[in-house]
């Protein structure tokens, strides 16, 4: 008797277990498509889409949100965040990325760095780059540059325009940021 009740329940709790993972939101990790990726796999409301750029098989989004009010009541800006897809519209993506926006400001530029460091099951190295990105508040600055610690050289960022407004972008590993004028001053660097 207490092996038919037990059976009875297993199969009512698959049931209902099936019919909930049928009807609801519920997703294991991977998005039919890149916009329900974006949409279900960033835990934060994206305002805006500013740039994406595939590097290495990484789809890199960089987008605004505003912060939420009830978590952080003191902030008032629009945050800038990035987000790092694997996959495709034919076998899902997957976000593989961390979420967040530490960043450094003043009143010529914002400075954020983020890293995706991805390791398969055995340790083994899947990725490893840094993102630099930012918003250029001052309208003297129309060129930034960045370098790693290591690097002699800087290289040119991708000035991106959108609704007005000037963000900046790219990949490496780089932790120097300097914002320069038409003429090649600088007018204002951000860490090393």
């Amino acid at each position: 008797m207490i092996r038919l009740i037990s059976i009875a329940l297993i199969v009512i709790v698959s049931l209902v277990l099936i019919t909930w993972g049928l009807v609801s939101d519920f997703e294991l990790g991977k998005y039919d498509d890149f916009q329900e990726a974006i949409e279900k796999g960033i835990p934060y409301e994206v305002n805006t889409v500013l740039h994406s750029e595939e590097h290495e098989g990484v789809t890199i989004i960089m987008y605004i949100i505003e912060p939420d009010k009830d978590e952080l009541p003191n902030e008032n800006y629009e945050a800038l965040a990035v987000a790092f897809f694997k996959g495709n519209n034919e076998e899902g993506w997957e976000n593989i990325g961390q979420h967040g926006w530490t960043h450094y400001v003043n009143e010529n530029m914002t400075v954020y760095t983020e890293s995706l460091r991805e390791h398969d099951k055995t340790g083994n190295e899947l990725h490893e780059f840094y993102v630099v990105f930012g918003k250029v508040n001052n309208d003297e600055i129309v060129k930034v540059d960045t370098k790693s610690k290591k690097e002699d050289g800087f290289e040119r960022a991708e000035i991106i325009t959108k609704h007005g407004k000037r963000y900046y972008f790219k990949i490496g590993k780089e932790v120097i940021v300097r914002g320069l004028s038409e003429s090649g001053d600088v007018i204002d660097r951000q860490g090393g």
